[in-house]
């Protein structure tokens, strides 16, 4: 029987993956133990699920706003007459 390391199991367990076959199928094919390669490939997927790192990709938005505001003109329209004043007027 043939020693494999860690980085030897991870190996097998990506090409069956990338192989597409099942695992059966592939430990047949490669003369390994299904039951064996199951414990490995699980203990693989959760080191590789817990490495707590990730890359991180910073990105930067500027919005700009531009607005125009056009005053508008007071208008008072009463039956008197029509009272018409700059948008620029001050309340008081």
């Amino acid at each position: 029987m043939q020693r494999r390391t860690l980085d030897d199991w991870k190996s097998l367990v990506d090409k069956q993956i990338a192989s597409g076959l099942s695992v059966p199928k592939f430990c047949q094919q490669h003369q390994l133990n299904p039951k064996y390669f199951y414990g490995r490939k699980a203990t693989i997927v959760k080191n590789e699920s817990q490495t707590g790192f990730m890359q991180a990709h910073v990105v930067t938005q500027h919005t700009m706003m531009v607005s125009e505001h056009q005053k508008a003109n007071f208008s008072l329209t009463t039956s008197a007459g029509e009272l018409s004043l700059p948008g620029t007027t001050s309340a008081p």
